[in-house]
């Protein structure tokens, strides 16, 4: 018979389930605590960091510019301004997303989405290659908020891109720099580059003339302003907002005519091509020196800075020195009529050469020897004879009459390049540069402290520093004179007045400079055809022409200096930069009302005895 089947022992309680349950409860208790602990922790030992972290995503910081001062001139004719620009950034992470607009709505559906859509809409607006700027607008990965889309467009056409209302793009406001002179003044007022940011943004950067001489006072200080944004670009309205206002630049006044220097830039940029002349420069200064007229050849397209070199961006006649020749026989004859060594008439029997220490002088042209007067040596402008009439001097007294009329320093004006020339001491003279220096070789100036030289004799004797700037104007337009330079007394008026009738001479049939005279004005000058000395070789090769001269010279209101450097076709100072002279000047003349002359010319004896 089978066995029963054993009867199955009760099972033993199971304790496991509140086990689990405990151990449920104490996980999800610590869980708990846990986030508890690290709610306790965002809001509140960490709540600030993490709002300021969060308010930097949101901030936005953009350059407000400061507003350039402009240049005018001395009527208030503007040579340099700015004009508002914006350069356009788009945010490359809002760009990926494209197929709405900023506000939310959907998009025409053909456009592509992303990169490629948003610049399928610019492109035609900006006019670049659509492929090229989808490139731009995609940027170099998903952490990349900046991408450069175009720069300094009008204002016009930011308008444009605007309204095509593309989230993720927004301008920022900057400026351009124009120069309604165009070259005629580009050396003078200099110009603005441009040098790129890490960042690739461009700003200005001044590379010459005023423009890098005045800066700081120019350029102003740039504010800023700080804003919260949405992620599609836009401003939060109620969202903070941080602004530093900008401080605008001041703007210069010149003591330049802009008429008078596109006058003096084109003629002397027309005889630099017709004598085949390497620079060229024209000064014109009233008789108190303020200067109306800085014009050099060749000169820079402020326009177009594409292509230039260093040479163009000077303003020669401040930046290049050259030995002056004849025209430097203006202050040997000054100091030897103010020592009274010599009058306008005294006497000289000139040769046609004439050895001092070792070296053997001579004239321009040969000629048997001559009777000529103080007035007759400066109207034939006789090297030999300058030295009979200069050796009668001891060299420091000329010394000291070359440095009271401002050579061998700069003119104060602090334009960037200036040169100040060179003025050996007599202690510096070699054995022939005692007599060198008296018709002006051995010595170096610029264009200005030529110029000056004349206008001292123009001005009855007294010397004034030349001068550029008239004053400046604040943000506000309120106009602040420049302090007037002081003036030092160099010759006597009768002196002064002695050498501008020596001067006229010079201008007549008689002197070196016919084709420098004026119709009408009685004109007092001088002529200068130097030896020039190369850098390149350390040797004298080619000429600098040059004419320096007053009108009228009966009651000097102007003075107008012109020069040539290595003149090919012509290299005579009287018929290379003798006609610029008689053209600016009548242009000066006229434009200024200044009465012809009523006085009848000097008429002083030019040789004397049985020559005479």
């Amino acid at each position: 018979m089978p066995r029963p089947p054993a009867a199955r022992r009760p099972a033993a309680p199971d304790v496991r389930p509140d086990r689990r349950l405990r151990a449920f409860v104490i996980t999800v208790l610590v869980a708990l605590s846990l986030l508890a602990g690290r709610l306790v922790q965002l809001q509140g030992a960490d709540a600030a960091e993490l709002a300021q972290a969060a308010l930097d995503q949101r901030v936005h910081t953009s350059t407000l510019y400061a507003q350039r001062g402009d240049v005018v001139d001395a009527n208030g004719v503007v040579l340099a301004t700015s004009v508002e620009r914006r350069d356009v950034v788009a945010d490359p992470s809002i760009i990926a997303s494209y197929n709405t607009r900023s506000d939310g709505t959907a998009r025409d559906g053909s456009l592509p989405q992303g990169a490629a859509g948003a610049a399928r809409e610019l492109a035609p607006i900006l006019g670049v290659d659509e492929a090229a700027l989808t490139t731009t607008l995609t940027g170099s990965g998903p952490e990349d908020r900046y991408a450069l889309v175009a720069v300094g467009i009008t204002p016009e056409l930011w308008q444009r891109v605007s309204d095509a209302d593309v989230a993720g793009v927004t301008s920022e406001r900057t400026s351009q720099r124009i120069y309604p002179s165009g070259s005629a003044a580009s050396t003078l007022v200099g110009v603005l580059g441009t040098a790129e940011t890490e960042d690739g943004k461009t700003l200005d950067r001044p590379l010459s003339g005023l423009e890098y001489a005045e800066n700081e006072l120019l350029e102003g200080v740039d504010g800023e302003v700080r804003y919260e944004r949405s992620l599609g670009g836009q401003e939060i309205p109620l969202g903070e907002t941080e602004t530093t206002e900008p401080v605008d630049g001041t703007s210069l006044h010149l003591t330049i005519d802009s008429d008078l220097q596109w006058k003096a830039a084109s003629a002397i940029a027309a005889q630099v091509e017709a004598t085949g002349a390497e620079s060229g420069t024209v000064v014109v200064m009233d008789a108190q020196q303020r200067l109306l007229a800085l014009a050099s050849s060749p000169s820079i397209d402020p326009a177009d800075l594409t292509d230039f070199t260093n040479e163009e961006l000077n303003n020669t006649a401040l930046t290049e020195s050259f030995e002056p020749g004849s025209t430097a026989k203006v202050i040997t004859m000054a100091a030897a009529l103010e020592e009274g060594t010599s009058t306008a008439a005294s006497e000289f029997t000139v040769p046609d050469e004439l050895k001092r220490s070792t070296k053997v002088f001579h004239d321009s042209h040969e000629h048997e020897d001559q009777q000529l007067t103080l007035a007759g040596i400066l109207a034939e402008s006789s090297n030999t004879g300058t030295i009979l009439a200069g050796e009668e001097l001891d060299a420091q007294t000329l010394y000291d009459y070359q440095r009271a009329f401002g050579l061998g320093e700069e003119s104060g004006m602090d334009f960037p390049g200036e040169t100040g020339g060179i003025l050996a001491t007599p202690e510096e003279y070699s054995g022939t540069q005692r007599y060198t220096v008296m018709f002006g070789q051995g010595m170096s100036v610029n264009a200005v402290q030529a110029a000056s030289v004349f206008a001292t004799v123009a001005n009855d004797g007294v010397r004034v520093q030349p001068s550029l700037i008239a004053g400046t104007s604040d943000p506000d337009g309120n106009y602040r004179a420049a302090d007037a330079p002081a003036g030092s007394r160099v010759l006597s008026s009768q002196t002064a007045k002695t050498l501008r009738d020596m001067m006229q001479a010079v201008v007549s049939e008689e002197g070196t400079a016919a084709a420098a005279d004026i119709p009408g004005y009685l004109v007092a000058g001088k002529t200068g055809t130097a030896q020039r000395y190369d850098i390149d070789c350390g040797c004298y090769r080619g000429y600098t022409a040059s004419f320096i001269g007053m009108a009228p010279a009966d009651d000097p209101q102007l003075v107008v200096a012109v020069i040539l450097q290595d003149p090919k076709t012509n290299y005579y100072g009287g018929s290379a930069a003798g006609p610029v002279f008689k053209d600016v000047m009548s242009y000066a003349l006229q434009q200024r009302r200044i009465a012809p002359s009523t006085a009848a010319p000097a008429g002083l004896a030019l040789t004397w005895g049985a020559g005479e």
